[in-house]
């Protein structure tokens, strides 16, 4: 049996602020906001994108903070939910998706990420164009030769 996300992690006791308040903006602020990154993108020379955990939580991949956030669950002595789907099965988001095409557009110059759930490297990002700031779940270094 594959394990989930959650159950891959080491338990953290000072893990800071969990059960943090999501806001939606209303659908004719986002509409704005939307046209605004549509525009403030075609004007760059040179897109760096930062992902966190938002950007996979479409996958059925949990956030740590949110309100049903692992973290969240774990401070309030909740069971942890059962993975809908294997952590090593989450597929790419539309996300995911619309960068690798800006990147194959020359749009998009780098992709740094907070998360480490291989999700940009198996949608298209190359690795070069990649810094997964906490590692990768997916990937192994030798400690002998640092070949990954």
């Amino acid at each position: 049996m594959s394990l989930g996300y959650a159950e891959k992690l080491s338990y953290i006791e000072d893990v800071g602020n969990v059960g943090m308040v999501e806001y939606f903006d209303p659908s004719h602020v986002l509409r704005e906001k939307i046209d605004q990154l549509a525009i403030m993108i075609k004007k760059s020379k040179h897109l760096v994108v930062f992902t966190g955990a938002g950007i996979s939580t479409s996958c059925g991949i949990p956030d740590f903070r949110g309100p049903k956030g692992i973290w969240t669950l774990q401070r309030e002595g909740k069971a942890l939910p059962e993975a809908s789907l294997p952590f090593h099965r989450a597929a790419p988001s539309l996300t995911h998706m619309a960068l690798v095409e800006l990147e194959k557009a020359g749009i998009l110059k780098f992709v740094i990420s907070q998360n480490v759930d291989g999700l940009h490297l198996r949608s298209g990002i190359p690795r070069e164009k990649l810094a997964e700031l906490h590692g990768n779940s997916f990937m192994e270094v030798c400690p002998s030769c640092g070949e990954e």
